[in-house]
């Protein structure tokens, strides 16, 4: 945490985290699926793969020839984009932060990057040991934490840190803040997550088995933007004088 901007324009628009766990900042775009691998540059070995499925396509091996990047020993994520978006249809490929960020190029529920399998998948920080991403399709309001247990409608994780294992989640609150807190940093932040949440719930972005519940709802949080902005950002919209530590409306699930 925390969130340090939001734009919804152009639509569907992002967000831009920082994580708590290790201080990386990860753009994650509304509605569409995604993955992101470690900070490079990243060692890599010629022949290692990459299995990468895309929305509901058969999955994709990339192998990295001899030749690909000038030094295997230290590819950045931008030669990685590059050598994706040439080797895989449907993503788009890009340095975000140091970090080889892929994205579906379709929109919508089905919209899903999976890394499956493939020998470069511990260099580039993807889990080995068969754990899938939560959060390899769009940001929905509402998660469940297991099989079997209930979807909690007040919850959006997001995308997996493969940075350090992180998977952290934003939480909707109902209840208001004292108004000597406004401008601080945990009244500010706050509102920008209920916010987004009311944004995400006024678009159908929930999970499955509560966007009726969602349309249903009567009760909006207290501490929110009447109308997320075009763009907002935490070091504006905080009075420096009084910024607070910590984030108590977010949680780190690791």
């Amino acid at each position: 945490m925390p969130i340090k901007q939001i734009s919804t324009s152009p639509a569907p628009g992002h967000l831009i985290q920082v994580c708590a766990g290790c201080g990386t900042e990860h753009t994650i775009s509304f509605d569409r699926g995604a993955q992101k691998a470690r900070t490079g540059p990243i060692a890599l070995q010629v022949g290692d793969t990459l299995i990468i499925s895309v929305d509901s396509e058969p999955a994709v091996t990339v192998t990295f020839a001899a030749g690909d990047f000038r030094d295997f020993g230290q590819v950045t994520a931008a030669e990685l984009a590059a050598h994706l978006h040439r080797a895989v249809q449907g993503v788009t490929a890009r340095d975000d932060a140091g970090g080889l960020l892929i994205e579906s190029a379709t929109a919508g529920p089905g919209s899903r990057i999976q890394i499956l399998g493939g020998s470069a998948r511990a260099a580039l920080g993807f889990p080995v040991d068969g754990a899938a991403d939560p959060c390899s399709g769009r940001p929905v309001l509402g998660a469940s934490f297991g099989a079997g247990q209930a979807v909690e409608p007040n919850i959006l994780a997001l995308r997996r840190c493969n940075n350090c294992g992180a998977n952290e989640c934003l939480v909707r609150t109902l209840d208001a803040t004292a108004p000597e807190l406004d401008g601080t940093y945990f009244r500010e932040h706050r509102k920008a997550v209920n916010s987004l949440a009311e944004h995400c719930r006024a678009r159908g972005w929930s999970h499955p088995e509560l966007t009726a519940h969602h349309a249903a709802e009567v009760t909006r949080p207290i501490d929110i933007h009447a109308e997320l902005p075009e763009r907002w950002e935490l070091a504006q919209a905080v009075r420096r004088s009084t910024v607070l530590p910590g984030a108590p409306h977010a949680e780190v699930v690791r």
